[in-house]
């Protein structure tokens, strides 16, 4: 097992949900692809970014380790996530009403991206909504819509600023946000200090727990400076004086996602707290780089045996983050991807990699390999498979592998 070790962090040497001092390493590797960056041109890489995670021995939160913290500024990104609202959408939305929160209620969403999730909530008749998103293209969109946004980060200062504004929150959601930020303790704790007596936070992150036992590391992303399990979410929430009523594990896609509904005050009357607890043991996090490692090996020597070309299903950051972790960042020849943003460009792995559509490869490619590794899309997977086998080619399944 890995000896726990001191290193220094954002926060000096505590963990950023229990103070604890000790970490053990969790995961290393590196990457060329920064996410949504795609060259138009075969432009020579830049030096690969190190992507280094370690684990809190005492409370299991695995972030990014002291001195390998990806810094951004969102205010320049403008990368919308309209394609990824979750099929439970729904569900978030309707818990407002089962949480007291009428439609004249104020409710504010941190993290408000393109105002995509916002909009739903207006939809169901939701009407005091205040969205905060840094990036000032996608505030601009979301505002274009007649949605009310703030633009600039979330913070303390931010807080004082919409309550004196609007007023104290019945609601505050933060989606996919509170993984982003490097100081998880403040923003907690403003999202706190936003609520009315009795208001709800709902907090969704990644889960890392489904990461874990099925070697899932290419939801190891470098915009993520933190990956909570259910306990260390629970905890930090609890810290800042909010009271979690329930955290639930959801699947979406091919991943895994936390939902943690917290109010300002005691359990509302007839509701019982129901808190998921983690999913893995501490032994299996202090595993995990000797099992990606040995994972890593055994594709690395199945692709070396492969015809070429090497062609990979996918080119987002999930099958880059893949093709990076796994040692193949020069071993790939040709990706295949249908989103306009990337066909017709190159992807900035080890070498520039050619982006092709669907249509193009399978009216073109008459040899070589397909690694499937469009991971949420099997059925994708199959109709190019399915349509390359009459010519011979060759199929690698990484999942088969582990």
């Amino acid at each position: 097992m890995t000896e726990a070790v001191r290193v220094e962090g954002a926060h000096g040497f505590a963990c950023g949900v229990c103070d604890g001092v000790e970490f053990t390493p969790f995961f290393r590797s590196r990457e060329w692809s920064g996410s949504g960056r795609y060259l138009e041109r075969p432009e020579r890489s830049t030096a690969p970014v190190d992507i280094v995670l370690e684990a809190c021995s005492a409370c299991g939160l695995v972030r990014q380790a002291a001195g390998f913290e990806v810094k951004l500024d969102y205010f320049d990104i403008a990368r919308g996530t309209a394609k990824q609202l979750p099929d439970y959408t729904n569900r978030i939305i309707g818990s407002l009403r089962e949480f007291g929160v009428g439609p004249d209620d104020l409710v504010i969403e941190v993290g408000a991206n393109d105002g995509t999730f916002l909009r739903a909530v207006r939809e169901s008749g939701h009407r005091n909504l205040v969205g905060v998103e840094p990036s000032r293209a996608l505030a601009s969109a979301a505002g274009s819509d007649g949605l009310n946004i703030f633009q600039g980060y979330f913070n303390g200062d931010a807080a004082v600023r919409l309550r004196d504004e609007h007023g104290q929150a019945a609601a505050v959601i933060c989606r996919h946000t509170l993984e982003h930020v490097p100081n998880i303790r403040e923003l907690t704790a403003a999202i706190a200090s936003m609520l009315r007596p009795g208001g709800l936070s709902f907090i969704e992150v990644p889960d890392c727990d489904w990461v874990i036992p099925g070697l899932l590391a290419h939801e190891i992303w470098d915009e993520h400076l933190t990956y909570f399990r259910a306990g260390s979410l629970a905890r930090l929430i609890g810290a800042t004086g909010l009271t979690p009523v329930r955290l639930d594990r959801l699947r979406f896609r091919d991943t895994r996602n936390l939902l943690c509904w917290s109010v300002r005050g005691a359990v509302p009357a007839g509701m019982t707290a129901i808190i998921a607890e983690d999913a893995t043991l501490p032994v299996e996090l202090a595993l995990y780089q000797q099992r990606w490692d040995a994972f890593a090996a055994r594709l690395r020597a199945r692709v070396a045996l492969a015809p070429r070309p090497v062609v990979g299903i996918g080119a987002s950051h999930i099958q880059l983050n893949f093709f990076n972790f796994t040692g193949l960042d020069d071993s790939i020849d040709l990706l295949v991807d249908d989103d306009p943003v990337k066909a017709g460009r190159y992807a900035p792995l080890a070498r520039p990699v050619q982006i092709q559509s669907t249509e193009t490869l399978l009216a073109t490619l008459r040899g070589g390999t397909i690694i499937r590794s469009a991971f949420p899309y099997p059925s994708w997977e199959d109709r190019i498979c399915d349509a390359l086998a009459p010519f011979g080619v060759d199929v690698i399944a990484p999942d088969a592998l582990k």
